[in-house]
């Protein structure tokens, strides 16, 4: 690590190929990992392999889809790496970020401007050091959103499951009380009352993430279009607005 705490982009790039998905080589997307080889995958590249293969497609141990584990300590790599990646420049992998090109719309360290003459002639502004703090708080902030938004997208899916097994077991139960016409009523009506109730959670769920997306769709434009203080703090305000507070 850098004496002004910035990791090298060397180090983050080797940090980045310890969670790639053996199967597409991209970033774990949703982040799976095997019990019997620890190797991650993408949760929708193993589904896909486990559909026409059972084995594992690294230790080709026998194996089915329940083999494959939420990795959450791979989703915390990449939160941590597109923080650590947002405070490296781009063309000096061990320069951070400290000036502003409002010309290309992007950051810049001064390596860029004295050493490699890119940017003189060019409108650009010093990022001081409330701005950089306002940046990583709402990077923080949008990172929580985009956790939120998968924990909702987690819980839809098990309640789908649910409702699921629940009309199964309720076509099961019809089938054998068919003959017992007061058991059949009293077993319609405590389906049809739990599958309201799971109707209503569902419902529920779709609301908050569809509002999440809204909001980080807005966030991630404001974001990419910012270019002064007053920009990030009414992101900031944004941010504020939907999720707890949280610590700088």
């Amino acid at each position: 690590m850098s004496q002004d705490g910035v990791i090298p982009l060397v180090e983050i790039d080797s940090l980045s190929k310890e969670i790639e998905c053996i199967m597409c080589l991209n970033t774990a997307n949703d982040s799976r990992m095997c019990i019997h080889c620890s190797v991650i995958v993408c949760a929708k590249c193993i589904e896909i392999w486990i559909s026409k293969q059972k084995t594992c497609p690294h230790c080709f141990h026998p194996v089915q889809e329940t083999d494959f584990v939420k990795c959450r300590l791979v989703d915390k790599i990449i939160e941590f790496i597109e923080v650590a990646k947002s405070n490296i420049c781009s063309n000096h992998a061990k320069e951070t970020p400290r000036v502003y090109c409002s010309t290309c719309k992007k950051y810049v360290c001064f390596e860029c401007i004295v050493t490699d003459g890119q940017h003189v002639d060019h409108d650009y502004k010093y990022i001081d050091e409330d701005y950089r703090k306002i940046i990583s708080l709402n990077h923080k902030l949008l990172g929580f959103l985009r956790k939120r938004r998968k924990n909702n997208q987690d819980n839809l899916t098990t309640l789908e499951l649910s409702i699921q097994v629940l009309l199964n077991d309720h076509n099961d139960n019809i089938n054998r009380a068919n003959t017992v016409q007061q058991t059949t009523e009293l077993l319609i009506k405590e389906t049809q009352r739990l599958f309201d109730n799971y109707q209503q959670k569902k419902q529920a769920y779709v609301d908050v993430i569809k509002i999440d997306e809204m909001i980080i769709k807005d966030i991630e434009q404001r974001l990419s279009e910012s270019q002064n203080l007053s920009d990030q703090e009414e992101i900031l305000q944004i941010l504020q607005e939907h999720t707890p507070s949280m610590p700088e």
